[in-house]
This record gives C-alpha cells, sequence and structure tokens, in this order.
C-alpha cells in the first residue's frame, strides 16, 4: 500500500505567476481546499479502523503540506489556518461517511483528487502537487477493499461503493420526483378547491399511482434491459465456445485498437484463449461493453422506486392528512404547511445531490426548491384559473 510521507514544503519558493488580486484570491481558495481535504481525511480517520486510519492521517497531514506550499507563495499575507472552516460541501461528505460508511464517499474522494491534479497540472507554481495528488487517488484506490468497496472503486467501476452511490443517486431522483409531482398536483386541485377533500383525495390518488407507475415502469424497464443484455451474453458465450478461433481474433483487433503492439495483443489473445470463461467475459466486455455482473435486480429497481417516490410524495400530502384527523377545515394554511415541507426537503435533497454531482451545495439546493416553487406555483395559478366550483 502506498505510505503518505508529506514532503517539506520548499522554504524559498518564487512565484512565476504574477501576484495579482486575482492570483492572490486564487492561492486563497486553493488553500482553503487543501484546508478542506485535510480536515476531511482527519475525520474519516477517525471512524477507520487503525491501520486505514494511519493512511488517512497521513494523507490530511500531506494536504496540510500542500497548504503551506500556497501559503509560501502569498509571502507576508496572513492566512487564517488555524481558524479555517471547513466548507459546508466536506460538511456533508464528511455526514455521509458516517452514516454510510467511508467506503461509500471513496469514489468521490477520487474524483475530487483528479480535479486537483487538473489544477495542478496547469499550475507553474504547483511544483511536485499534481504527483503527490495522483499518490492519494492511488492511496484511496488500495483503501477501497478495507471500506467495503470491492474492487477497483472509481469513477465507472463497479464494486460496493459505486453500486451503493448508484443506488443513493436513484433514492435522491426518486424522492425529488414524488416531493415536486404530488406538490404540483395538491397545488392545482387546491386551487380549485382548496376547502374540499378532493384535495386529499387528489394527493393520496398522485401518491399511489405515481409510486405504482414508477415501481412498473422502473421494473419492466430493468427486467427487459436485462433480457436483452443477457441474451447478447449468452449469443457472445456461444460464439467463444463454437468459434474460439474468430473470436480470438476479434480480441486480438480490439487490443490493437486500444494502441496494443501486435505481439502483445496476439499474447494477451493467446493466454486468454486457455481460459474459455475468461474469454468470454473478456469479449463480454470488451466487444459489448457490457457488465456481467452489472444487469440489475427488476424488483430490486421496483421496491426501490416506489418507496424513494412514496417517501417524496407524503411530504405535501402530510399536512392535509393531518387536518383531515384532527376535523380542522381543510384550508390555505395545510397548503402552505404542505408547501414549505416540501421546499424544506427538496432542499435538504439538493443539499445531498450536490455531493453527487460536485455542484455548489447551495446552488444545488436553491435550484431544486425554485423547481419545487415553480411547478406548485404554475399549477395553482391554472387551478385557480378554471371555472370549477368543487
Amino acid at each position: 500500500m502506498t505510505t503518505m510521507d508529506p514532503r517539506q514544503a520548499q522554504v524559498d519558493q518564487v512565484a512565476q505567476v504574477p501576484l495579482t488580486d486575482e492570483r492572490r484570491q486564487r492561492l486563497r481558495e486553493m488553500i482553503g481546499d487543501e484546508l478542506d481535504a485535510a480536515w476531511l481525511y482527519d475525520r474519516l480517520a477517525g471512524i477507520s479502523e487503525p491501520q486505514p486510519a494511519k493512511v488517512l492521517r497521513g494523507m490530511a497531514d500531506s494536504e496540510r503540506q500542500h497548504a503551506d506550499h500556497w501559503i509560501k507563495l502569498l509571502g507576508d499575507e496572513p492566512t487564517p489556518v488555524e481558524s479555517h472552516r471547513p466548507s459546508f460541501k466536506v460538511r456533508l461528505v464528511a455526514l455521509q461517511a458516517r452514516i454510510w460508511g467511508v467506503g461509500f464517499v471513496i469514489s468521490q474522494l477520487r474524483r475530487e483528487e483528479l480535479i486537483d491534479i487538473q489544477k495542478y497540472v496547469s499550475d507553474p507554481d504547483s511544483g511536485d502537487l499534481a504527483d503527490e495528488e495522483r499518490e492519494h487517488r492511488a492511496t484511496l484506490a488500495e483503501l477501497a477493499p478495507q471500506f467495503g468497496a470491492v474492487g477497483a472503486v472509481g469513477e465507472g467501476h463497479s464494486g460496493v461503493g459505486s453500486h451503493g452511490a448508484s443506488t443513493f443517486r436513484a433514492a435522491l431522483f426518486g424522492l425529488n420526483d414524488g416531493v415536486v409531482s404530488n406538490l404540483a398536483l395538491i397545488a392545482g386541485v387546491a386551487g380549485v378547491a382548496i376547502g374540499s377533500e378532493a384535495v386529499l383525495v387528489a394527493g393520496i390518488g398522485g401518491w399511489l399511482a405515481g409510486a405504482f407507475s414508477m415501481a412498473a415502469g422502473e421494473y419492466i424497464s430493468v427486467r427487459s434491459q436485462s433480457e436483452v443484455l443477457q441474451r447478447q451474453i449468452a449469443m457472445e458465450r456461444d460464439e467463444v465456445l463454437l468459434d474460439p478461433a474468430e473470436e480470438r481474433s476479434e480480441l486480438v483487433s480490439i487490443y490493437r485498437a486500444k494502441g496494443l503492439s501486435s505481439e502483445l495483443a496476439e499474447q494477451v489473445a493467446d493466454e486468454l484463449s486457455q481460459k474459455p470463461d475468461a474469454l468470454i467475459d473478456t469479449m463480454v466486455r470488451e466487444e459489448l461493453g457490457l457488465d456481467p455482473e452489472g444487469l440489475g435486480d427488476p424488483w430490486r429497481a421496483a421496491v426501490g422506486s416506489f418507496t424513494a417516490f412514496s417517501l417524496g410524495a407524503l411530504i405535501p400530502l402530510i399536512p392535509f392528512l393531518v387536518w383531515h384527523a384532527a376535523g380542522w377545515n381543510v384550508d390555505y394554511w395545510a397548503l402552505i404547511a404542505g408547501v414549505v415541507a416540501s421546499m424544506v426537503t427538496l432542499a435538504v435533497a439538493g443539499l445531498f445531490t450536490s455531493l453527487v454531482t460536485s455542484r455548489n451545495p447551495l446552488y444545488s439546493a436553491s435550484r431544486s426548491v425554485f423547481v419545487g416553487i415553480l411547478a406548485a406555483g404554475v399549477t395553482f395559478a391554472v387551478g385557480s384559473a378554471l371555472p370549477f366550483d368543487l
């Protein structure tokens, strides 16, 4: 495993990029990013077993050395390192790790390290920082199995960590769909007849209809896709078993196209041809671009969609259920309570969505809230304009 021995920052640094006001601001931002990373790795170490915790603390020390590198370039300008407050984004990542485990966030951590590499490669003053960030990415990949993220965990790779992230994304999007669609339906009917039980009936109907339709659609989609992929895999298996020479030739062509020399491509194809199962798996992945282990479970997808949508759809509906159960008149206060609860839910969902999209957390939260308000406002206005009296 790669061990993190933080290098001492250069004592005598000469800035190659002129220290304009814009550059100084950029340096402060990079210092903040490095201190955020150090804070996060320290927190992750605090919830890890002794061996990976030691590595994570080494990475935190390395990030602080990176911050020192940029601080020295600022010269005598004061930098409040000790009073640094971690950003809201890294606090959310730490919360996710505490709830679902460190393995759940490793893929995102590797993506953030990649972003740092991209920044430093193009910065003349970065020194060896890009190489050290590459070491961090490699270390995170090596740590992945210890946190339950089996296999190569990263962008586009399979494993417990990435599968969990995929499930998390689906749950977030299903929750958003449930909140926005049912809030819009309830607001639209409320615009027509706020004092009628039609609003409550519409909310319940929207919840059940939406949840079951989402579940049915997801089941059919995943089931159909799985059947198609299984058929393609079966055909590839038949081709490998019945005409191995042709499949070997195709594999050589694939590896040649990827840039391997003829000799190496031939050698790899020869070795794989000695193991039919390995050759089948390789052809499925390389020729068809499929992951045999990632076909998906239609029932699991259906239940997940139903649950996520239901959780969201119930948020704007609950105040109306409470008003009805208490024998109160279902008026605009129930609608206001439903809108407020929905906006809070959308804001929280937007914050967590930012961890998946790498967008600014406040931007993601504000966007989710704006979309929800817009949908509810438009449908309420349309409902109010309709010439009906229920």
